[in-house]
């Protein structure tokens, strides 16, 4: 299901089940009549998700070989340089890596991408999300603010539409000549810059002049990687 890019809502809803029999499934105390709809939807073998017999895909299925990102999330795929094989273009939509360089002299910056690192997303995928192609980028993460939750290395969706703050949500934050990822939650008087590691790292309590000043939000993150 994490390889699929599936919740147990999604899934159940994608072949026609209850939720609640999807975490049974989970849970090991039943089988499905689903079994075979379930195989196809993860991209599967139906005899391997029912019994554990041969190979988890078919001869030719995507499998993800780049050690660098350990991604493999069947929804997407990576785009490697020099690859011959081109992604149906209506299905999967490239999306870039985005860096900050900053403007001498008058502090301004711009959202730069880097031409040689992007990941292919099904665009089925992101409209699952709420995620228009246009608006999806893509954020490396640094520091171990945000652990256990996403390490240092690990890549993060950001969808540059939505800059409203949500409390609780996350967000990518462009702050003087950092780009931050981070749990933002707005008060009437200020503003909690929050990290996940709340054991090292303590909250940013900023006031809302000073924090819509100072930060940029880049947008709010919709999908993550896990390194290990």
């Amino acid at each position: 299901m994490k390889e699929a890019g599936h919740t147990q809502k999604s899934l159940a809803d994608a072949v026609g089940m209850a939720q609640s029999s999807v975490w049974r499934l989970l849970d090991g105390s039943q089988g499905s009549r689903k079994t075979v709809a379930i195989a196809k939807e993860l991209g599967v073998r139906a005899e391997w998700l029912a019994e554990g017999v041969g190979e988890m895909r078919d001869a030719g299925a995507f499998k993800s070989n780049n050690p660098e990102s350990a991604i493999r999330n069947s929804s997407l795929r990576i785009k490697e340089i020099d690859d011959d094989e081109t992604p149906n273009p209506d299905e999967f939509v490239e999306i870039p890596l985005l860096d900050v360089s900053l403007s001498a002299g008058n502090g301004s910056y711009e959202l730069t991408e880097y031409s040689d690192y992007s990941l292919v997303f099904r665009r089925y995928y992101l409209r699952k999300l709420g995620v228009s192609e246009k608006n999806a980028k893509l954020v490396r993460v640094t520091g171990r603010s945000m652990e256990p939750t996403l390490h240092d290395g690990d890549i993060v969706g950001v969808n540059t539409q939505e800059t409203t703050i949500r409390d609780g949500k996350t967000y990518a934050i462009r702050q003087g000549d950092l780009l931050r990822v981070k749990i933002l939650i707005e008060h009437p008087d200020h503003v909690i810059i929050r990290s996940i590691n709340r054991e090292e790292y303590e909250d940013e309590n900023m006031p809302r002049d000073i924090f819509y000043n100072d930060v940029h939000i880049i947008g709010q993150v919709f999908w993550s990687s896990h390194s290990w």
